[in-house]
């Protein structure tokens, strides 16, 4: 089974369904991305844990086995493999290799078996259906309606440089976010719900001043876009 690199894959994990509801998983034609050859291996995952592998119409029964924590166990050719949730939707089904960065992809034959045939495919369907979705909600929320100014840039040592901005918002609200410039993640520091304080890490500047506004207006931490959240 090949294993591919795609780094959207973490920053839309917040969208994701979760493992231990198999329902989507069942009982679907799921379709294996393997760009190496042209044979077609669909994966059924039944209910009394056996899975139908099927290559280019040759049928084999095989064993799977969800063990909780989001790991997925999978008997294949007599050898078992430890996989770990990646991403599930009703259409893609993205499984991490066990202690690497790399993704196994199964595409849902039913939904979009003749459209997704790539690692590129994928990629732009997430995007699309995620990222870029998602993005246009917040531009339309905030419509632009607050005024950013960098004051400052500090470069940790042997590590990215981070830009302070100050946000004013026509509210009145304002705060300070800030930004990597190679990578554009960017964070503002939650100061209220915690002893110490807590850094809100987003996937972009757009994200996080979205957040921001939220956050000082209503004392809520929005999940969008949200990877982590770091005490410093």
């Amino acid at each position: 089974m090949n294993a591919y690199f795609l780094n959207v894959i973490p920053k839309i994990q917040q969208f994701s369904k979760k493992l231990d509801d198999l329902t989507l998983l069942k009982n679907q034609n799921w379709v294996l991305i393997d760009e190496s050859n042209d044979n077609k291996n669909v994966f059924i995952f039944r209910d009394n844990n056996q899975v139908i592998i099927s290559k280019n119409g040759k049928v084999k029964r095989e064993n799977w086995e969800y063990i909780g924590q989001n790991n997925l166990l999978i008997d294949i050719d007599g050898e078992s493999y430890l996989f770990r949730h990646g991403f599930l939707d009703e259409n893609i089904f993205a499984l991490k290799m066990d202690s690497k960065d790399n993704y196994v992809f199964l595409i849902n034959e039913s939904k979009y078996g003749f459209e997704i045939n790539s690692v590129a495919d994928i990629n732009d369907f997430l995007i699309d259906n995620y990222l870029s979705k998602n993005q246009q909600s917040i531009n339309s929320r905030l419509n632009n309606n607050y005024e950013i100014k960098k004051i400052k840039s500090k470069k940790a040592f042997f590590g990215p440089i981070w830009e302070t901005y100050k946000v004013h918002f026509n509210d009145r609200l304002k705060d300070e976010i800030y930004v990597n410039k190679t990578s554009n993640k960017a964070y503002f520091i939650d100061g209220i719900n915690y002893t110490s304080e807590m850094k809100r890490y987003y996937i972009n500047s757009e994200y996080c001043i979205s957040a921001l506004h939220e956050f000082l207006k209503t004392g809520n931490i929005s999940k969008d876009g949200l990877v982590e959240s770091l005490i410093s």
